[in-house]
């Protein structure tokens, strides 16, 4: 009996991603417009890949922070509750999504290139430049939510939850430089970025055709010093393990009990006053 060989189909497509670089750069000059392209094609990966309850948008995460609705940098992949979300905000270009309806997102690279230590500006498609959005992306972990008192069907109580942060995931089409060198050194730059950020965790970073890796989770209540920003990797059809830790990741992702609902009076709160009227005696 025949059986599907799976490596053999992701190894195509993973040449089919980089032939997609090559045909970008022969075809189109603007360097946005290329990003496009890339995002698009790396979107449709993930759309076939993940069930229909992940919604795939690109655009910004909004935040409670001081009393005030703020927005994270513009991400170029957003995966979220497709079940009981929807974008705050639904524009041409971008969306944005309250946090409380985010799993995680995916950069999207045409490079992937190591600044040095001494440089005094980080390349925005640099590994340290990503490492850093991280961190502040991680620190969104404030949650709020409602659920029906029971044996009231109209009371409810606030829930303000300290979550999980978004997973969090890198795409880049090719390395240059440092990042290229040999997969080893670039796990252990990775392994040097991630612990002099302290805060940082990448979830996974595929690189088709050269490797993938992820920082090695740990447990933070039993974990000693030395066993924090371990990266793991594999040059075994990457895309192939890419997809696995993809899938387990936003599988495991922490899901508010079925009851609670998503407080999005936070953002987009009423302030106009309200009248009313009683019925006739």
């Amino acid at each position: 009996m025949d059986t599907p060989n799976l490596s053999e189909l992701n190894r195509i497509e993973e040449q089919i991603l980089l032939a997609r670089l090559s045909a970008v750069r022969a075809s189109i000059i603007h360097a946005g417009e290329k990003g496009r392209d890339l995002e698009f094609h790396v979107r449709r990966l993930l759309r076939d890949l993940l069930p229909a309850e992940y919604g795939l948008t690109t655009g910004f995460i909004a935040y409670v922070e001081d009393g005030s609705v703020k927005l994270s940098t513009q991400l170029d992949i957003v995966i979220y509750d497709a079940v009981r979300y929807s974008p705050l905000v639904r524009m041409e270009s971008c969306d944005v999504l309250p946090l409380e309806a985010v799993y995680g997102y995916v950069e999207v690279k045409a490079t992937l290139r190591s600044t040095s230590d001494e440089a005094k500006e980080l390349a925005h498609d640099s590994i340290e430049a990503i490492v850093q959005k991280n961190t502040a992306i991680r620190a969104l972990r404030e949650r709020v939510f409602y659920n029906t008192i029971i044996g009231s069907p109209i009371q409810t109580e606030k829930r303000t939850m300290q979550w999980l942060a978004p997973r969090a995931y890198v795409v880049a089409f090719e390395a240059v430089g440092t990042s290229a060198i040999s997969p080893d050194k670039f796990a252990k730059r990775l392994a040097d970025v991630l612990k002099r950020q302290e805060y940082a965790h990448l979830h996974g970073v595929l690189l088709p055709d050269l490797g993938f890796y992820y920082t090695r989770a740990v447990d933070v209540l039993s974990a000693n010093a030395d066993e924090y920003y371990h990266v793991k990797y594999t040059t075994d059809h990457p895309l192939l393990a890419f997809k696995s830790i993809l899938l387990e990741g936003l599988a495991t992702f922490q899901r508010p009990p079925v009851e609670w609902y998503p407080a999005i009076d936070r953002y987009l709160n009423h302030k106009g006053q309200w009248q009313e009227q009683s019925p006739s005696d």
